[in-house]
């Protein structure tokens, strides 16, 4: 083999390696933005925004992902939701939204909330 045919098949390797390296970096960084949880009451909403009111009362504000058009129609100010989202570019994106049930406090004693009198004994 000549010098000039294996200097153009190195070239040709590194070349592919540099390519596929590229490549894997690119999912991995893909992949590193993992699905967040957030949950709070929906202030607002639109075709392409969500506003609600975390747990701490501060506003979040996600855009509106394509797989969370359907979901996000079915919620209303005043829903208590859970988002899943991503961030990318420095937004949120949500990727699904789901109306998330009101859990209730129960009372020290069981008996109290169904017979309040027995409470007082």
């Amino acid at each position: 083999m000549t010098a000039k045919k294996l200097f153009v098949l190195l070239l040709s390797v590194s070349f592919l390696v540099v390519t596929v390296g590229l490549a894997v970096a690119a999912e991995e960084k893909k992949m590193a933005a993992k699905a967040k949880m957030a949950e709070g009451t929906v202030k607002s909403v639109s075709d392409t925004s969500l506003v609600i009111e975390g747990k701490d009362k501060k506003d979040l504000t996600f855009a509106i992902g394509e797989k969370a058009v359907e979901s996000a129609k079915k919620v209303k100010a005043g829903d208590t939701v859970k988002v899943s989202y991503t961030e990318a570019e420095g937004k949120m994106v949500a990727s699904k939204v789901t109306k998330a049930k009101m859990t209730e406090k129960k009372a020290a004693n069981p008996c109290a909330a169904k017979n309040p009198c027995a409470a007082k004994k």
